[in-house]
């Protein structure tokens, strides 16, 4: 017990740390970053040294087949690093930077912190205390971005860059607007499910509030990954999941997602006059796109990134098996997801990185299919299988799973997941707490 409470303490203290602690953008550029990544993994490799040495992390790893389901492309991100920058240097010439060796310790914090979150999940009888937790960053992180669009107090150039905070683009506590509109996905989502699945009176204005603060940093490549996400996406899940032809029955909260898109359709097309008037930003290149076709300059860049990866990909098998390595002398700023994977670490860090995003999308997916509907953590898993879902779609835009805070917060959920999966499946073999920990529907 007395080490359950210091982890739920640590967990605390990790979360709004790697959230909210300041990188002092605008006086110490991307040094900031490091250091808070670097507090990261010394404080996380000195509690699993201390819970090795008590057994209490191995005692519960070793009862974890599923475990290694995750930890060997964990491993493999591990080592691909350094035989990437090898096979840069020796089949492409590439000259290795200082800059190039900062990302050594992206692998090892990413595991560490899915490592410790996945520990937590399997001690723990309930999610109540993390859904909480992530709640309460949501609001901070709302009052941090609040406060950055009003520019009321001066904080913001410790998180961001005077750029971002003279065009208004809500990006604080993160260093760019593409990060906290990203952020803000899931907590839609998640805010949704519960609307759903919990209390329609009690989420409907935080659901509201979180779609604002998606807006606020006019992020055209996430607005635009989220609308085909909760407009296709989510119909095709939520439809599966509430619609029983079998036996004739259809849940209540599929017709109330329905009421909702057809009223968030609706509210879209009267508030356009608005947004194409005070958000040019984010909607000019969407008036561009259907006038005449044109992608922009950003989708552009990013279209040119790919194919200089796909070309460079193809230059020997070795390259396209294990890319050049970060690289960052010849292409340093790699934006989707796609383009980054696939330059920097070939076909198997792209395997191995899809691998985890999708094994822990089909476990949520057999949680919810074991799991009653009317279960207190129902609406946690299904927004989490939405949102890894719609990962694939905002990541077309920016890698942003792998960047400072976001990648903390998306390994936390993916290890949340993994823990409570083998959770459910080992406490109850016979499925009855996800049958009968229900609360009564609010519908």
């Amino acid at each position: 017990m007395h080490t359950r409470i210091n982890s739920s303490h640590l967990f605390l203290f990790l979360l709004f740390f790697s959230m909210i602690m300041p990188t002092f953008h605008g006086h110490m550029g991307r040094a900031g970053l490091g250091i808070v990544n670097g507090l990261l993994i010394t404080v996380l490799a000195i509690f699993f040294l201390i819970e090795g040495k008590r057994k209490n992390m191995l005692s519960y790893l070793g009862d974890c087949k599923l475990a290694f389901l995750y930890i060997v492309p964990f491993l493999v991100l591990l080592i691909i690093i350094p035989v990437s920058m090898s096979a840069g240097v020796l089949m492409e010439g590439t000259d290795l930077i200082m800059r190039d060796f900062y990302e050594l310790h992206k692998p090892a914090l990413n595991f560490l912190v899915f490592l410790f979150s996945f520990f937590l999940a399997i001690k723990s009888s309930r999610l109540i205390f993390f859904e909480r937790s992530l709640v309460y960053l949501f609001f901070l992180v709302v009052l941090l971005g609040l406060n950055h669009y009003i520019n009321l107090y001066p904080i913001s150039t410790m998180y961001t860059g005077l750029n971002n905070i003279e065009s208004g683009r809500v990006s604080t506590p993160f260093s760019n607007p593409y990060d906290y509109a990203f952020f803000m996905t899931f907590f839609v989502y998640y805010f949704f499910s519960k609307l759903l699945f919990s209390s329609f009176s009690r989420y409907i204005i935080v659901f509201l509030l979180s779609l604002i603060m998606l807006i606020l940093p006019q992020s055209r490549s996430v607005v635009a990954g989220f609308i085909v996400g909760f407009f296709v996406i989510t119909p095709m899940v939520l439809t599966y999941f509430g619609l029983n032809i079998k036996q004739n029955k259809i849940r209540v909260s599929l017709l109330l997602y329905y009421f909702c898109f057809i009223v968030l359709v609706l509210v879209l097309l009267f508030s356009l006059p608005y947004l194409l008037e005070n958000f040019s930003y984010l909607t000019g290149q969407f008036v561009r796109f259907f006038e005449n076709g044109d992608i922009g300059n950003s989708a552009g860049h990013r279209l040119n990134q790919f194919l200089f990866a796909i070309d460079r990909a193809n230059s020997s098998l070795i390259i396209f098996l294990f890319g050049n390595g970060p690289s960052k002398g010849e292409m340093a700023l790699v934006e989707s997801i796609y383009s980054y994977l696939l330059f920097r670490y070939g076909l198997m860090g792209f395997l191995c990185y899809f691998f985890i995003l999708f094994l822990s999308a089909y476990q949520c997916f057999r949680i919810l299919k074991s799991m009653n509907a009317k279960n207190t953590d129902y609406a946690f898993f299904m927004a989490v299988l939405l949102w890894l879902l719609t990962v694939p779609l905002l990541s077309i835009g920016n890698n942003f799973t792998e960047q400072v805070r976001l990648s903390f917060f998306y390994y936390t959920l993916l290890g949340l997941v993994g823990g409570y999966y083998q959770f459910y499946f080992r406490v109850s073999k016979n499925e009855n707490y996800l049958r009968n920990n229900a609360v009564p529907s609010s519908k």
